[in-house]
């Protein structure tokens, strides 16, 4: 009996060992999803040239929200997305602007423009529709062929999805292919943060410019 008993207390042991290992890499692998699934925010940056001046031009699109505004629900807020991308996308022509950061200039629903006044439509209707400024923000990213692209980035309680002139759907921000360089921030839409590697790089590279100097 004793000797039936041991391999079976050893076989259960295993058993619960490996389940517990399973429960803790799912979890890990849980967390892991979780954190990728919103954009990494690093050190305050300097704001496009572009968007400083679309802020004289439209103040209220950069005026700090009064009170505390919520996220529709989410089923809702996935359609309210889908429709905006889809319509601004449709409503407005494509049109190569000039990239002068002089001459240039973001414009609210116009007939035709570049990706700047697609993103900056975009936010204008989800604002007007009741969504929170801080949940809708402005994006600068490398696309793979190395050009500047401006989109908007909406953060819903699971992770941050993308408007962008480019697509036709509406995606999570780490299924784009772009390379992340900036992004207004949640606290204040006049300002921006670095994100992605590219922020992880500055950060980097500004503790390691500090750390001699406290030495």
């Amino acid at each position: 009996m004793k000797l039936l008993f041991a391999p079976m207390l050893a076989t259960a042991i295993a058993f619960a060992g490996g389940a517990a290992r399973a429960e803790t890499d799912a979890s890990t692998d849980v967390s892991r999803t979780n954190r990728t699934a919103f954009i990494e925010e690093f050190d305050n940056t300097l704001a496009p040239l572009q968007f400083v001046k679309f802020c004289l031009n439209y103040r209220a699109e950069c005026d700090a929200e009064a009170g505390v505004q919520a996220l529709p629900a989410a089923d809702r807020a996935m359609e309210m997305l889908r429709d905006v991308n889809a319509s601004v996308n449709e409503a407005i022509s494509p049109l190569r602007k000039s990239t002068d950061p002089i001459a240039a200039r973001w414009t609210v629903s116009p007939a035709a423009g570049d990706c700047n006044d697609y993103a900056v439509t975009k936010r204008h209707q989800l604002i007007a529709m009741g969504w929170p400024q801080s949940a809708l923000r402005l994006a600068v990213v490398m696309t793979s062929g190395g050009q500047g692209h401006l989109v908007l980035v909406a953060r819903l309680s699971d992770g941050d999805v993308v408007l962008d002139n480019l697509s036709r759907d509406v995606r999570p921000w780490n299924a784009m292919g772009y390379t992340w360089i900036s992004m207004q921030s949640s606290a204040n839409p006049r300002f921006w943060v670095a994100v992605g590697s590219h922020g992880q790089r500055l950060q980097a590279n500004r503790l390691a410019s500090v750390r001699p100097q406290l030495q």
